[in-house]
């Protein structure tokens, strides 16, 4: 499921892989932004953002890790899958680390899109990049799975990520304002390192919706201090134009 139109090319910094990003009109639909700089994250800390209402945001964000306590952890969670791991619920040493969407005041609602870092006992770190749907609503009838895959951080690199968060795919054709408010209910596409792991989620939250919808950095890993920045703007609707123009 895709829903924001995207680049696709190659990615020529590792040789292999694939990058996928929104394409560039999107950037035309924001509208005012905020700025957060070097925000220390504790293990087991949460920090709002404050943002006003938090339900079409474009979000670029960075993270970087305190490498000693990379380098001085042995192991940890060798055999991590986003799949099975059974969310940002499970703390490990080095994760998980990223932001929450779509959550309202009190964290009942929320979904996180994160990093968590696995590292072997030869010494060799693999980064995945996971989306957690289990707590993204209070509806019991709609699916809440959680998923992602691995994702290359190259030496030098800071864990970045790109969210686009969209609710009920509004839009306006020929200068009228259009709300379509089916099932689907909210959308949030997460990009992390320039695209080269790309995850689409769909959510229904009951509780963080229009003006309660809040958006929070966090890091829940047990043995890793972070420090994050993050530009987040809100976003307009699209003007859909007919085919032919």
């Amino acid at each position: 499921m895709i829903t924001i139109p995207r680049t696709v090319v190659f990615d020529k910094k590792t040789g292999t892989n694939i990058l996928q990003w929104p394409v560039e009109e999107v950037e035309s639909l924001r509208l005012g932004s905020n700025e957060f700089n070097e925000v220390e994250l504790a293990p087991g800390s949460v920090v709002p953002l404050d943002v006003g209402s938090a339900t079409q945001l474009d979000i670029a964000a960075a993270f970087e890790i305190d490498k000693e306590a990379l380098e001085a952890t042995v192991e940890a969670d060798v055999g991590f899958n986003c799949t099975t791991s059974g969310g940002t619920r499970n703390r490990g040493i080095l994760g998980p680390f990223g932001l929450l969407v779509l959550a309202d005041e009190t964290q009942s609602e929320l979904t996180p899109v994160y990093f968590y870092i696995a590292k072997g006992t030869d010494g060799s770190a693999e980064t995945h990049f996971c989306a957690d749907e289990s707590r993204s609503s209070k509806a019991a009838d709609v699916g809440k799975q959680v998923y992602g895959s691995k994702v290359l951080v190259l030496d030098g690199e800071k864990f970045s990520m790109r969210l686009l968060v969209c609710t009920a795919s509004s839009a306006r054709v020929h200068g009228k304002d259009l709300l379509q408010t089916s099932l689907d209910h909210s959308i949030v596409e997460s990009f992390a390192q320039g695209g080269r792991t790309v995850i689409t989620s769909r959510v229904y939250p009951t509780k963080a919706i229009d003006g309660a919808a809040r958006v929070f950095m966090f890091n829940n890993a047990t043995g890793l201090n972070v420090k994050a920045s993050a530009k987040i703007w809100q976003m307009d609707s699209a003007d859909i134009h007919p085919f032919p123009l």
